[in-house]
């Protein structure tokens, strides 16, 4: 297929004719010029174009017109020189291919110079018997057939050496990047510099670009710019590649830029999950654990007792490790005449020691919890789901849930009577008054300086305890609006009137930085971790929740007790070493709330110390995915690490036998094909969709009610077809960003198992497989193979499942029933468990009219024949007990009424226009006419605040277009955007709710900012910028999947009926629709906004898009912002 690459002219004069340039998304970024082979061997032979040959065929055509090569810049492009002499020397093509190998090693050779992608080898572990050594390369080593000459050794390839002569043939490969297509506007690349190597340059140069840029110049200086000396420019790491001295320059540079304090981040996730400390009399300990500085200091004094020197000084090196040094005794500092600075500093070290010895920590603890114990929970009541079955009698409509939950006030009382749970979460509120009450009592004004920066501190303490799971928090930040100068004990010799030298004022900076640091890192995190339990739950997502230590551990007691009646055994004391010992190790254990009790979570990605870890690193060579990874780094694998070589084996298997899983869908991007297809084919057997019967039921404890033995049986019988498999890694390099991604790229290295006898002679037939689902990218074959047998996969998954040893406290229990939630593979094994399920028990199912979707354990079940819907009810509901499976009833739902059993199933209630919208798995499908929305209606259960979390604070402006743009990518699916299935009033619905829910999340991200005009220009401009991208994704995501082959024999309509300006205007309505509600702060912004809509370009579509606008503002104006 030919690429749709543009023609533009060459960047600069060359130095002799050269056809115009053209341009591909991905290689432009790296290539400013780039030409079809056949132009470019035109340009340097005369008549080769134009010249009648035998082997001017279609093909070889084809091949000279899509067939790239590329050069980094004119130097290298007026290297190349094709020789005129067109005279073939070699007999074979292999040995030209030798030759032209050799020049390449040749060329390749040296300090500083990366190596060809001709000359990386495969792995020396393959049995593949390599290629006869040649005495005209001596100096190339043995490539094996998979290498990446292989393509050279092509029909076309023949063709073109016996046409332009062995000299010039050799210089196409010495001097040229070459691209050959694999479908999709998709490359890969066959000779030059690996790009992936290219990316690495580029993202370095564009790093030391911008600090060249962001350095200060005084003013005037380009005017008094004669008669002064030049300063040197900054050595880049590019430049210094071929000087050693000058990289080890380059390297201290940048290990003092990750000293920045905007680089340093407070280890912030070390207060989750924490344990308490409980003393030899079982009674909890509060406050700071025992280990902590503080306690230990503590140790054998007496509260009236002063401290020491030296424990003053043992304190001093723990907050300012600067400032005593590694290589000092610290007893020595008594004999000998103390530094000048720490002599003022002890007085501050023997303070904190004395307020934390008369601190009650328990005390405070208490008084805390009396004092707020009334004050109502933020905590949002869980989600409840669309429907119950009280509503299904009245047909309560989603929104009216919603109402009737918050009118009746959400107290703790309300939440403990909704979830059923007495386990009741402390409120921010609460944990904030315990910890600045200690901060109070602990940091005076004397030791922060002023109660201006203890204020400081204090806020920064309630932003810490209040922020979101994964929420980065940098000692930049803390560090704002302090005072340096109000530390008086920082101060030395100098008086209040004189002038501070550059170098004292950074000194003190950095003893000021290492002591908020200590404050938040080595205080704050035990206290908290020691206090509180600090966990996510199933329902508020990335809200961070407290539960005091006492609450949390009464509450999981009885739980773990019933976890060990049902699933797991505890292990004899003499097999614990042994269980350590094993190949995956022990796995800790953690549960996560949930309204109806809690949730296992197995964490398999914690590192394994075991004596057997050799033999794991030898076993799984292969998960060396990055190209700079080395064995010396690899210290210890995790187990889903481990599990690496396992998962990507099933993962081949589920792509080779998909027809066995049944209606199994492995993400929620797979829903629509089958919808898709099931709505033409009833349209054409009925005319016109007839009337549908939706079933949805849930497996209850899917994970943990698996049979093992029927799981590794059914294991067995899906990789028995191959022996062996092949590992091959290699490197995708995605197209820069539009504007709204800041014009990124980025590079992925990936790997996939191939069975052997699938294993094709060239890495080419495999990336034309990699290609079918993606566009614009250019694939590198990094020549790394590595094989794995069936019956080590197999070992290690009977041993991953019934050997897992979860490790609670102090005590080890096997888990006897179920398989590992948390694990790397735990999804996939789920997956095909209940296809197999499927086909001995559902397979009736498969029948024209009538469709059965299965993501995990969630079935789903549509059909246009009333008794079969009856028939997938009762067979569901008496379970499946050689499988160990039952259905969860309170997560069944109906689209009709029938009863089962003795039980009435909740059916799902109409919207206030009479529609039925059936949810399932984040998508609502409409049962009359199988149109897909989002589920909005999950989005009213809690705040939005809820649903997302900043990793970084830094740049938080300038960054907004990247973010925006990717929440708005997250609901941009192609089932919610394809006209010919959903009508377009339910598509631009679709787009506005796009936009007001992901706008509803901007004022959290801009939370604590002031408003000012620049920012109002940046959100406008930030948020006009990614609607029109968002538009030309969606549109090229719904044109790419029409072109696949899942969608080949269907009607031919227009898909993507929606215009660029009805788009356009439907975002700009939904996001001042929502701004509107938040005027105060973003008035000018909403200005701005009706400012746009009121331009020529939307003239007379207001009113055209007035009715869906209403409607998709009605569905979400009641979500909480």
């Amino acid at each position: 297929m030919t690429a749709p690459i543009c023609h533009r002219a060459p960047a600069t004069t060359q130095q002799r004719t050269s056809p115009p340039t053209l341009h591909h998304k991905t290689l432009s970024a790296y290539y400013p010029y780039i030409y079809t082979l056949s132009k470019f061997i035109s340009s340097r032979l005369e008549s080769f174009e134009s010249q009648p040959h035998a082997s001017n065929t279609t093909t070889f055509s084809t091949f000279l017109r899509t067939t790239l090569c590329a050069f980094r810049n004119e130097d290298e492009l007026n290297r190349v020189e094709l020789d005129k002499d067109r005279r073939v020397i070699f007999p074979t093509q292999q040995e030209a291919i030798d030759k032209a190998l050799s020049h390449v090693a040749k060329a390749s050779s040296g300090p500083g110079k990366v190596q060809n992608l001709l000359l990386l080898r495969t792995s020396s572990k393959l049995h593949i018997q390599d290629l006869p050594i040649n005495m005209s390369r001596p100096s190339v080593p043995n490539q094996t057939i998979q290498g990446p000459a292989g393509p050279f050794r092509s029909s076309e390839w023949q063709v073109l050496r016996s046409r332009i002569g062995d000299k010039s043939f050799s210089q196409l490969l010495l001097g040229t990047s070459l691209f050959s297509p694999v479908g999709n506007n998709c490359y890969l690349q066959l000779s030059g510099i690996p790009l992936y190597e290219l990316y690495e340059d580029d993202h370095r140069r564009i790093f030391e670009s911008k600090i060249e840029l962001n350095r200060k110049r005084k003013r005037g200086a380009e005017k008094n710019k004669k008669g002064k000396r030049k300063r040197p420019k900054s050595i880049t790491v590019i430049q210094a590649e071929g000087n050693p001295e000058i990289l080890d320059q380059v390297k201290i540079k940048e290990k003092r830029d990750d000293r920045n304090p905007s680089n340093i981040n407070i280890m912030r996730q070390r207060m989750f999950y924490g344990r308490p400390y409980w003393n030899k009399q079982g009674v909890l300990s509060y406050g700071l654990p025992p280990s902590h500085i503080l306690n230990s200091l503590k140790c054998g004094k007496k509260s009236h007792e002063a401290p020491s020197d030296v424990d003053c000084l043992s304190l001093l090196d723990d907050i300012f490790p600067q400032l005593v040094g590694n290589n000092k005794d610290i007893s020595s500092f008594i004999t000998e005449k103390l530094p000048k600075r720490a002599a003022g500093m002890i007085g501050i070290a023997r303070e904190i020691i004395v307020r934390h010895n008369r601190l009650e920590y328990e005390g405070i603890m208490k008084q805390c919890l009396k004092r707020m114990d009334r004050v109502s929970s933020k905590t949002p009541p869980p989600y409840r789901g669309t429907v119950t079955p009280a509503q299904s009698n009245n047909q309560t409509s989603p929104r009216d849930v919603v109402r009737s939950g918050r009118s009746a006030g959400l107290n703790i009382a309300t939440y403990e009577e909704k979830t059923h749970n007495p386990l009741i979460p402390k409120t921010h509120r609460q944990v904030c008054w315990f910890v600045t009450t200690i901060v109070r009592s602990l940091f005076s004004t004397q030791i922060m300086g002023s109660q201006h920066n203890l204020d400081i501190l204090l806020a920064n303490v309630r932003k810490f305890i209040t922020a979101k799971q994964f929420e980065t928090i940098s000692l930049h930040s803390l560090s704002q609006n302090l005072r340096i100068n109000d530390f008086r004990w920082l101060h030395e010799d100098i008086g209040s009137g004189q002038r501070v030298v550059p170098g004292e004022m950074k000194k003190r900076k950095e003893l000021v930085l290492s002591l908020i640091h200590w404050i938040f890192e080595c205080f704050l995190v035990p206290l908290i971790k020691n206090s509180f339990y600090v966990t996510e739950t199933a329902t508020t997502k990335y809200e961070t929740v407290y539960y005091s230590q006492k609450d949390w551990n009464k509450a999981v007691r009885p739980h773990y007790q019933k976890l060990q009646d049902s699933l797991l055994e505890e292990i004899d004391k003499n097999k614990i070493e042994a269980a350590r010992r094993g190949v995956l190790g022990v796995s800790t254990a953690r549960l996560i709330p949930k309204p109806t009790g809690f949730r296992p979570i197995v964490n398999l990605g914690r590192k394994i110390v075991s004596f057997l870890i050799c033999f794991v690193d030898s076993l799984l060579s292969q998960l060396q995915e990055m190209p700079d990874m080395t064995n010396s780094k690899r210290k210890s694998w995790s187990a889903n690490q481990i599990l690496g070589n396992v998962h990507k084996v099933l993962t081949s298997e589920k792509d080779r036998q998909k027809s066995r899983l049944g209606g199994a869908l492995f993400g929620t991007n797979e829903i629509f094909p089958p919808l898709q297809k099931l709505k033409c084919d009833l349209t054409k057997i009925h005319g016109n969709l007839p009337q549908l019967y939706f079933i949805k039921t849930d497996i209850k404890a899917a994970f943990d009610s698996i049979k093992q033995d029927k799981m590794l049986e059914m294991l067995e019988d899906m990789l028995r077809q191959s022996s062996e498999y092949r590992v091959i890694l290699y490197s995708v390099l995605l197209p820069p960003g539009h504007i709204a991604y800041q014009g990124t790229s980025k590079r992925l290295f990936k790997s996939r198992a191939i069975p052997t006898e699938d294993v094709s002679l060239t890495f080419a037939d495999h990336a034309k497989e990699i290609a079918a689902s993606m566009r614009n990218v250019t694939i590198v074959d990094m020549v790394r193979r590595h094989s794995v047998t069936t019956q080590e996969c197999l070992d290690l998954l009977r041993t991953h499942i019934k050997d897992n040893v979860w490790q609670v406290g102090k005590q080890y229990f096997r888990q006897k029933t179920g398989i590992p939630q948390g694990s790397k593979v735990s999804t996939l094994l789920c997956t095909m468990f209940y296809s197999y399920l499927e086909n001995e028990h559902l397979s009736w199912t498969r029948r024209e009219g009538s469709l059965l979707l299965r993501y995990i354990d969630d079935f789903l079940f549509i059909t246009d024949n009333y008794n079969l819907a009856r028939r997938f009810v009762d067979v569901m509901s008496r379970g499946f007990p050689e499988y160990g499976a039952r259905i969860s009833v309170d997560k069944t739902l109906l689209s009709f009424e029938y009863e089962t059993g003795k039980q009435l199933a909740p059916v799902c209630g109409a919207n206030e226009q009479g529609d039925v919208d059936f949810p399932y798995c984040g998508f609502l499908i409409r049962t009359g006419t199988l149109d897909i929305m989002p589920d909005y209606t999950r989005l009213l259960n809690y705040s939005i605040k809820q649903s997302f979390a900043r990793r970084s604070t830094r740049k938080q402006g300038s960054s907004f277009l990247t973010w925006y743009s990717r929440q708005l990518e997250n609901r941009n699916h192609v089932a919610l955007l394809d006209t010919a299935h959903n009508g377009l009033g339910t598509v631009m619905m679709n787009v506005f709710i796009n936009f007001a829910v992901t706008t509803m999340k901007v004022p959290h991200y801009f939370k604590g900012m002031d408003s000012s005009a620049n920012l109002n220009r940046l959100i406008f401009a930030s948020m006009l910028c990614s609607s029109e991208y968002t538009f030309y994704a969606g549109r090229a995501r719904v044109l790419h999947h029409v072109r696949t082959k899942d969608c080949k024999n269907l009607d031919k309509k227009e898909h993507f009926s929606l215009k660029k300006e009805e788009f356009i205007l439907l975002a700009i309505t939904a996001m001042s629709h929502v701004l509107k509600r938040k005027a105060s702060r973003f008035k000018g912004v909403v200005d701005l906004l009706e400012a746009e809509a009121k331009k020529r370009v939307y003239r007379g579509l207001a009113e055209k898009l007035a009715v869906v606008c209403d409607k998709g503002w009605d569905a979400v104006k009641d979500a909480m912002y």
